[in-house]
């Protein structure tokens, strides 16, 4: 089973990003300041689905959270989210965003 740290987000739309917005790709990597790879939403889920685990890792408190499909209550999309352990720094929205060169 792969393991796959999200280091940062991107969301859409991005200047509502705490009220409706969702994330619609992620980036892994070891280290929390560069991405080595970026994922769409679908390539998330999907790998979600088939057993893959996306974790975060708060960069105070050092606490992995899972990350899980859950369906939106607004809209009802798929999407995803940091599990629920009442540490603030490891959750997905807590995540830096993620800037991706042309």
């Amino acid at each position: 089973m792969s393991r796959h740290r999200i280091v940062c987000t991107y969301q859409e739309p991005e200047y509502v990003p705490t009220t409706h917005a969702h994330i619609v790709a992620v980036g892994t990597g070891t280290n929390p300041d560069k991405a080595d790879t970026k994922w769409t939403l679908a390539q998330v889920v999907s790998a979600i689905d088939r057993g893959e685990v996306f974790y975060t890792v708060g960069l105070t408190s050092g606490k992995v959270a899972l990350v899980v499909v859950v369906g939106c209550r607004h809209c009802g999309r798929r999407i995803i989210r940091s599990a629920a352990d009442a540490v603030k720094d490891n959750n997905l929205d807590s995540l830096r965003r993620c800037q991706w060169a042309s």
